[in-house]
């Protein structure tokens, strides 16, 4: 197997959960996922399946789109409902002008404070493990983007959001800051993660759908979706040998990093510019044959290299 399940994560259920779930029904394949959804989250989680594990590190750059629910007015240390939720002792109630006014200083590049309760690694330890242990840390602030921020719905104490947002970026402290431009703080009550790169949630398969092999390999997209927002080669098939067997390929091209395909639209390498010989490019990663492994067609139309 080499290729990628669009899974619909139910609630309650934690990423890993969900590779375990398909791991059990693949051994010995290699299963991995591409992006951590909270327990309370649902929606799109995209699982790398066979060597397709092998990409996921270059996944990250994607786009990824949300629609959340938050209410005002109330706090919590993990800012959703996972945690005991306080309400404040004075909380204002703004306007939706105040709201709608205050979404256009949360769009583009921005600062963001990643909560607590995260899995991010502070010391070698989960941010998420240290919080629950009662003790004191600070995470830095770190740069974000946000490509596009809707307001949706508001009825106070509740509004919803529509978020198109880059890799790194926590919905709950976005909300949060969002209440905190008002005067007023704020919990996710609600998150769905509907859109990774090009996959939505109307081509992902609910979890207990998939109960054998068969049906998982027949549910398999091409291992190409997790790297569609990187530049790509078509190479030739003397190319596509010269660069399996470990040869550098001279390609004219500007990129730093690029992702190979033969001309029957199968990943053949994740190319790397060499430092020194602008036109020269070494292989990261190296894929075999797609009847050696169940690839799926990565690109339904080969065409030029582009950028």
């Amino acid at each position: 197997m080499f290729g990628v399940l669009a899974i619909d994560k139910p609630p309650r259920k934690t990423s890993r959960d969900v590779v375990n779930s398909i791991e059990r029904i693949v051994r010995p394949i290699r299963v991995g996922h591409t992006g951590t959804l909270d327990p309370m989250a649902t929606g799109v989680l995209l699982l790398a399946l066979g060597h397709a594990t092998r990409l996921v590190e270059f996944s990250h750059g994607q786009p990824k789109a949300y629609e959340a629910d938050f209410q005002l007015g109330v706090e919590s240390d993990s800012l959703d409902t996972d945690t005991p939720v306080r309400p404040l002792a004075e909380a204002c109630q703004p306007t939706r002008e105040a709201l709608a006014a205050e979404l256009q200083q949360w769009r583009g590049l921005v600062q963001q404070v990643p909560p607590k309760y995260s899995a991010l690694h502070i010391g070698g330890k989960r941010a998420y493990d240290l919080a629950r242990a009662g003790e004191e840390f600070e995470i830095p602030s770190r740069e974000v983007e946000i490509h596009e921020l809707e307001l949706l719905d508001y009825a106070y104490p509740s509004f919803s959001l529509r978020i198109r947002c880059g890799t790194g970026t926590y919905i709950r402290s976005l909300g949060n800051d969002i209440a905190r431009g008002l005067g007023s703080s704020a919990v996710m009550t609600r998150l769905v993660r509907s859109q990774i790169g090009s996959l939505d949630l109307s081509q992902c398969h609910a979890l207990d759908s998939l109960t054998d092999r068969e049906q998982i390999l027949a549910a398999l997209v091409a291992p190409g979706k997790l790297v569609e927002h990187l530049p790509h080669v078509v190479l030739d098939p003397s190319q596509a040998v010269q660069i399996r067997n470990g040869i550098p390929l001279e390609l004219d091209h500007g990129s730093s990093s690029l992702v190979g395909y033969d001309q029957q639209g199968c990943m053949v390498a994740m190319l790397q510019r060499v430092e020194a010989a602008e036109s020269s490019y070494r292989s990261l990663r190296v894929f075999q044959q797609a009847a050696e492994n169940n690839q799926p067609i990565s690109i339904n139309k080969m065409h030029s290299p582009e950028s």
